[in-house]
């Protein structure tokens, strides 16, 4: 029994450099982000005039944070101008119609709980894996780029952040639910990465589909059997 490798090139540059700028974002905005809520370094001594330590860890998130908003503005706008890119655009993922929910959907999530034998074969994303990324990245993204927008426009009464977001504090009832939810939000991501990370491994082993390398390179393997002669 031989094996049949067809090599096609899914996520071109412009994904592979959101996807990896993004990740490195999210660790850095989730370090910064723990500890500005929970400093876990003992206090320095001296007068505090001379040390800066939570000014610069908040500083080095609202940077990083600033890179997370244009990294996602710019996939934003490439999955709706890339035309002749199918695999970075969202046409497929249609949860609003019954069909999208029907029998594609129900063999990879058993596939994923290991209910059926084998896998079904997709070049781009899985319908598990369009509706887990718009959840925890479009949406997560959405609340923390929103509401973080609100909390550094209470640094600047009147400026650019706090006119357009400055809404999302009254509508949680105040700065401390805000900053709350922010935080009990982040937490998403990391169970998220969990879910990513075992998805992606699991189809490397199961359909050699070359996943975790194709980030990457930009290119999966397609891996059919072929009968002996």
């Amino acid at each position: 029994m031989g094996r049949i490798i067809e090599e096609i090139y899914v996520w071109r540059l412009p994904v592979r450099l959101y996807h990896w700028v993004n990740a490195f974002s999210i660790a850095v905005l989730l370090g910064t982000g723990l500890y500005i809520a929970y400093p876990v370094l003992a206090a320095p001594s001296g007068e505090a005039v001379f040390h800066h330590g939570i000014a610069t860890w908040r500083g080095v998130h609202f940077a990083v944070a600033f890179v997370f908003i244009a990294n996602f503005l710019f996939r934003m706008y490439y999955a709706l101008m890339a035309r002749d890119d199918q695999y970075a655009r969202f046409g497929g993922f249609q949860p609003w119609k019954p069909s999208w929910w029907g029998k594609p959907f129900k063999e990879q999530m058993a596939a994923y709980l290991f209910l059926r034998k084998g896998e079904p074969d997709y070049v781009g994303h899985n319908p598990v894996a369009a509706l887990t990324h718009f959840l925890f990245i479009f949406c997560g993204s959405v609340f923390m780029i929103a509401s973080g927008l609100a909390m550094y426009g209470e640094n600047n009464p009147g400026g650019l952040s706090e006119t357009l977001f400055g809404w999302m504090l009254p509508l949680f009832g105040g700065s401390c639910n805000l900053r709350f939810a922010h935080h009990l939000m982040a937490w998403i991501f990391p169970f998220y990465i969990l879910v990513h990370l075992y998805a992606v491994f699991r189809h490397d082993i199961v359909d050699r589909s070359s996943v975790t390398s194709s980030i990457i390179t930009g290119y999966k393997h397609k891996v059919e059997n072929e009968a002996a002669l």
